[in-house]
C-alpha cells in the first residue's frame, strides 16, 4: 500500500525530501559566522636625501663699531633769578627804612606757592606792555577812569588794545599760576574774583566776558557810555577798608593795590594814567571866594561852553560811526583843559601829598597782616628769610602823545612811580599814544 503511495507520487516525494536537505543545510549555516578581518599595512614612504649648496658666509666689508648708549643722570633743575633791569633813566632808589613793619621792608615774605622762590621751582614769566615780571601769582590793576581814554591817548580804540592784550597775556599763563583782575576808577573798585584762581580756561574766558563791553565802541552808543558801569557780567564791587598810616581816602589804585598785597600776589602789574590825587587838604582853601572874581566866573562860563562843543563834537562822530570824545563832561578841569587849554586855572588850596614810601610801608603791613604762616616744605626744609621784598610792582602809565610835560601831574607822576616801583623790584614804564600802544603789545 505504502509502495503503491510513494510510487505514484514519486516526483512530489523527490521534491519533499530536497526541500527538508535543504532546510537542514540552511540552519546548520546560520549556525556559523564567518569574520573575514583584512589588514592593511601601512605603506611607509622613505625621503630621498637631497643634496642642498650651501653658502658661505661673508664677512662685513665694513667695519661698525657699536658703543653702549650712555645714560645720563637726571639733573636737578636750577632756578634762575632773574633781576629786572630798571629804567635807565630812572636815579637810583635805595630802600627806606621803614618803621612798623617786623624785619624791614623785605621781609614781609608770603609763604604758600607765591612766595619768590619757595618751592625751588621757575616761576613763569610775564610780559607786559614791555615790562618783564616774574610770579606765581599774578595781579592785574586796570585804570578805567575816563582819562585812559583820552584823544591824545588814542581814544577809546587805544583802551580796546590794552584790554585785548590783558586778556591775551593771562590766557598765555600757564594752567598753574594763578592770577586776579581788578578795574577801578575815582574810588570804586571792581574785583573780578574774590580769591586768586588759576589761569584755565573757563577763567580766562570769564575775564574776556568782563572786560569785553568795558568801555568799548557799539554801534548807536550813547556819548557818555563808557567807565566802570560798562563792565560785563561777572565780578563785584570791593569797599574794605584797608586804610593805615596817614591815609585818611582809598582813592585812584590805593584800595586795588592793597587788596593785591592781601591776596599775597608776587607780581602786581597796575595800569594807570597818572598817580592821582593822594594827598589830604590842610586849609587855606580859597577856592569859593576865587569863582566870584572875574576869571572864576569866566572858568564857570567856559565849563558850560565845553559842554556844548562836546555834545557836538559826539554828535558828529557818532554820525560818522566812530567813538565818542571820552571826557568827563562834569569835570571843569578836563573839560576846560581840552576845549579852552589857555584859560586861567582856579587856584589850589594847601595839600599835604602822600609820598612813595608812606605807600610802601602800609603796602608791606597789609601784606604782613594776611600772610599765612611758614609751613615746611616736602623736604622739610624751610625757605630762608630774604632781606630783599618777596614780589615785583610794576606799573605802565599811559600818556598823551606829544603833550607838554608841564602839565600838573606828570612830574609827580614819574617821580613817585619811580621811586615806588624801585622799592619792590619793579619796573616803571610810559607809553604815549595810540602808535606807541599798538608797537607794545606781544602781537606786534
Amino acid at each position: 500500500m505504502k509502495k503503491r503511495f510513494f510510487a505514484q507520487h514519486a516526483k512530489s516525494s523527490a521534491a519533499l525530501v530536497s526541500l527538508a536537505i535543504h532546510a537542514v543545510l540552511l540552519v546548520i549555516a546560520l549556525s556559523f559566522v564567518a569574520v573575514t578581518v583584512i589588514q592593511k599595512e601601512e605603506k611607509a614612504f622613505e625621503a630621498k636625501p637631497v643634496n642642498r649648496p650651501k653658502m658661505k658666509m661673508r664677512k662685513l666689508q665694513v667695519p661698525v663699531n657699536i658703543k653702549k648708549k650712555k645714560v645720563q643722570k637726571p639733573k636737578l633743575r636750577k632756578r634762575i633769578v632773574v633781576q629786572p633791569k630798571m629804567n635807565q633813566t630812572m636815579p637810583d632808589i635805595k630802600m627806606p627804612e621803614i618803621t612798623g613793619v617786623k624785619g624791614g621792608l623785605g621781609n614781609a615774605g608770603g609763604g604758600g606757592l607765591g612766595a619768590a622762590g619757595s618751592l625751588g621751582f621757575s616761576m613763569p614769566e610775564i610780559e607786559m606792555f614791555g615790562i618783564k615780571s616774574k610770579g606765581e601769582k599774578i595781579f592785574i590793576i586796570l585804570d578805567s577812569s575816563t582819562e585812559m581814554m583820552w584823544d591824545e591817548m588814542g581814544g577809546i580804540p587805544a583802551y580796546t588794545i590794552i584790554k585785548n592784550e590783558l586778556v591775551s597775556i593771562i590766557d598765555g599763563l600757564p594752567p598753574t599760576a594763578l592770577f586776579n583782575v581788578i578795574v577801578y576808577d575815582g574810588s570804586r573798585t571792581f574785583m573780578l574774583f574774590p580769591n586768586l584762581v588759576a589761569a584755565g580756561t573757563a577763567n580766562v574766558q570769564k575775564v574776556d566776558d568782563w572786560l569785553k563791553p568795558l568801555n568799548a565802541v557799539r554801534p548807536g552808543m550813547g556819548a557818555n557810555e563808557f567807565g566802570s558801569s560798562t563792565l560785563g557780567k561777572g565780578g563785584s564791587q570791593n569797599s574794605e577798608n584797608l586804610l593805615g598810616g596817614k591815609f585818611e581816602k582809598q582813592e585812584g589804585w590805593y584800595r586795588p593795590v592793597m587788596l593785591s598785597m592781601k591776596q599775597q600776589a608776587d607780581a602786581v602789574f597796575l595800569l594807570t594814567y597818572w598817580w592821582g590825587h593822594q594827598r589830604i587838604e590842610t586849609g587855606n582853601n580859597k577856592t569859593e571866594q576865587w569863582y566870584q572874581t572875574t576869571p572864576g566866573k569866566k572858568w564857570k562860563s567856559s565849563h558850560e561852553e565845553a559842554k556844548r562843543l562836546l555834545d557836538e563834537d559826539n554828535k558828529q562822530r557818532i554820525a560818522r560811526g566812530e567813538a565818542p570824545r571820552a571826557i568827563n563832561r562834569n569835570n571843569a578841569w578836563d573839560m576846560n583843559r581840552a576845549y579852552f587849554p589857555d584859560i586861567e586855572r582856579p587856584p589850589q588850596p594847601d595839600f599835604y601829598y602822600h609820598k612813595p614810601k608812606e605807600y610802601a610801608e602800609v603796602m608791606m603791613k597789609i601784606r604782613d597782616q594776611y600772610k599765612t604762616k611758614e609751613t615746611q616744605t616736602t623736604s622739610g626744609l624751610r625757605r630762608k628769610k630774604s632781606s630783599q621784598p618777596d614780589f615785583t610792582f610794576n606799573v605802565v602809565r599811559f600818556a598823551k602823545k606829544d603833550a607838554e610835560w608841564n602839565e600838573y601831574f606828570d612830574g609827580r607822576t614819574e617821580d613817585n612811580f619811580k621811586q615806588l616801583t624801585g622799592y619792590f623790584k619793579g619796573n616803571f614804564k610810559t607809553i604815549a599814544g595810540l602808535e606807541a600802544i599798538q608797537s607794545s603789545v606781544s602781537g606786534d
